[in-house]
């Protein structure tokens, strides 16, 4: 008894652990978009949450394909965010987001 009970146990820190990793367990709030136009680059301030790529936030901006290569979309963030690199985005960090003209 004293071992099926230990392994219910451990099941359930598993099952715990599982959820944790795949759906989390605080709740995030998606900060809200600003938009900013600057001399040369339009951006929008956006919060990285799990799964965000520089591709993906911008494709979910233009519901659908990027208006710009993917050089062109990673020299823009770069120009916006001096000292980051867009293949490395932290999940609730704040960067600027080059904004394009829907078109």
């Amino acid at each position: 008894m004293k071992k099926v009970f230990i392994f219910l146990v451990c099941l359930a820190i598993c099952a715990i652990a599982y959820h944790d990793i795949t759906e989390g367990t605080i709740h995030t709030i998606r900060a809200e978009k600003t938009f900013k136009p600057t001399k040369e680059l339009p951006y929008r301030e956006v919060m990285i949450q799990r799964g965000d790529t520089l591709l993906s936030i911008v494709e979910r901006e233009m519901n659908g394909k990027s208006p710009v290569s993917i050089d062109q979309l990673i020299a823009d963030f770069q120009k916006l965010n001096p000292h980051v690199n867009a293949h490395s985005l932290q999940i609730g960090k704040t960067y600027r987001i080059p904004y394009y003209e829907q078109k």
